[in-house]
């Protein structure tokens, strides 16, 4: 095709006032306002139009190639859950989550990571009981990376820590070495709300800001504690709300980034996991669930997507719904191909307008705390 732009040369634009013409023309005499909508708490216009962006929105920081993740719960059996967790594995996890109710030794951490590559996977733990000792989990988990030849440089892993003490004391030993261990989380999990996402993310940032601040001092730049800090955020079903509200997460932290000095750009990672709040008790209607709520997670830029078992709410997620939930990340990649592209929704009116409205409505309520 040698001249392309002449294809839409008979197409005259239309412009916003144009279109609101046709709209209250088809509204037969109904007021234009009976088509605001109320989303996550924001009031947004159903209508919107490229003269409503002042300017082409830049796309924001984000990676199209999310980590798969899956949850194990660590209890008696470590040799039955390290086969679950081979198993996993094969099948695509490369970001597995443990979840522990009390500190591994050695031995037991030995047992856990059998067979397990730790140089092509991210691993990581949520402590689940105050009577697991971080420090000594990390000391136990990199040694035995180190027994595989791994030094703490190759290593990609998480703490779910925020103001214990004892993140000071793992922080002191990732000094010049690399991001890849993130020993801060801001957990957002319960702070989730679809009716008032703007209060979500300010709470969000709250905690993210004030760890910022606790822990950078002489020893420690804002920087490099930035460096190793995660976001955890829930997603939710309403489709445009979640991809909007993971963009307007991003705005909201680069405006922190600036504030003291950092690189807007070097916005954290962001790991999301669909909000157990929301299943119901029939594992079909969830399985549909998950599908879009993984799409909305990774269209608003998630770093790393851990998709619920459709029997969640059993608490003890069958083989069958864990292999459907995985199959999800393999559909979205493999065939729909939403790893091609980074931001896809930058550039759409609606989503670019309930970005910014939420973002300034939450800095608007983290200015006021």
């Amino acid at each position: 095709m040698e001249n392309p732009s002449h294809l839409f040369s008979e197409f005259k634009p239309v412009s916003k006032a144009d279109w609101l013409a046709k709209i209250e023309k088809d509204l037969k005499g109904k007021p234009l306002d009976d088509l605001l909508q109320n989303i996550g708490g924001i009031s947004i216009e159903a209508f919107q139009h490229a003269e409503d962006l002042a300017t082409i929105p830049a796309s924001l920081p984000c990676s199209n190639n999310w980590e798969i993740g899956e949850d194990f719960e660590v209890g008696g059996d470590l040799k039955a859950v390290n086969a679950k967790v081979l198993e996993a594995l094969e099948n695509g996890v490369d970001a597995p989550r443990f979840i522990l109710e009390k500190s591994l030794s050695p031995d037991e951490i030995s047992i856990l990571f059998k067979g397990v590559d730790l140089s092509i996977i991210s691993t990581h733990f949520y402590l689940n009981n105050s009577g697991v000792n971080p420090t000594t989990l990390f000391s136990n988990f990199t040694k035995m990376a180190s027994a595989k030849q791994l030094g703490l440089s190759d290593l990609k892993m998480s703490l779910n820590l925020d103001d214990d003490a004892v993140a000071g004391e793992i922080l002191g030993h990732l000094k010049n070495i690399g991001t890849g261990i993130k020993v801060l989380t801001v957990n957002g999990i319960g702070y989730f709300s679809e009716s008032d996402t703007a209060t979500e993310l300010s709470k969000i940032i709250t905690k993210g800001e004030r760890l910022l601040h606790s822990f950078s001092s002489e020893q420690f730049t804002a920087s490099f504690i930035n460096d190793h800090l995660q976001f955890s955020v829930a997603i939710g079903e309403n489709y445009f709300l979640q991809i909007a509200k993971l963009r307007a997460l991003k705005l909201l932290w680069s405006n922190i980034l600036r504030a003291y000095s950092i690189d807007e750009n070097a916005v954290p990672l962001i790991e999301t996991h669909l909000s157990p709040s929301l299943q119901s008790d029939d594992p079909n209607t969830n399985m549909i669930a998950a599908t879009t709520q993984a799409m909305s997670a990774i269209i608003g830029g998630a770093d790393r997507l851990t998709v619920l078992p459709s029997d969640a709410f059993e608490k003890n997620p069958s083989s069958f719904s864990r292999r459907i939930a995985r199959n999800i990340h393999h559909i979205l990649q493999m065939e729909s191909h939403f790893d091609w592209v980074a931001d896809p929704s930058a550039g759409s009116y609606f989503i670019e307008k309930l970005t910014v409205r939420l973002a300034e409505r939450a800095w608007e309520i983290f200015q006021k705390k």
